[in-house]
């Protein structure tokens, strides 16, 4: 568990940045364009990725499955939602809304699979969305 954790730290430093770029760049662009323009850029790097793999085979049986469309649309408005948002409230704000939803939703989603939640999480959400607040509220 603890390199999945490492994992999901740098991934959270990658978001943060990610956000902050789209952000600065939806102030001279329409934001839907830098989102596009990620996508292309995220196309590149996985077309490069699954030729040196040889995973055509791969990419062809997931393409007969129909999830991966709707979820690619939610990839490019999500890149500019976080984009829209951090241009006119801040990085930090943008990602601790977004976080907490996320964690808000995750949670749910265990709730309904069966999961376990005991009340470390609950607290965990309750301090999470508290932060939150605290973040986002003007002084």
């Amino acid at each position: 568990m603890g390199s999945a954790l490492v994992v999901a730290a740098g991934i959270g430093c990658v978001i943060a940045l990610q956000v902050s770029i789209v952000g600065r760049a939806a102030t001279r662009f329409n934001v839907l364009a830098v989102s596009l323009v990620l996508q292309v850029g995220g196309l590149l790097a996985g077309l490069t990725w699954t030729s040196i793999r040889s995973g055509w085979a791969e990419i062809a049986a997931l393409t007969k499955l129909w999830w991966w469309l709707p979820l690619g649309v939610a990839g490019w408005v999500l890149v500019a939602g976080l984009g829209f948002a951090s241009s006119r409230v801040g990085v930090a704000a943008t990602l601790s809304v977004a976080v907490a939803s996320q964690l808000t939703v995750g949670l749910a989603i265990d709730a309904g699979s069966g999961s376990h939640l005991g009340i470390r999480a609950l607290i965990g959400l309750l301090l999470l969305v508290s932060g939150t607040a605290l973040i986002t509220t003007r002084t």
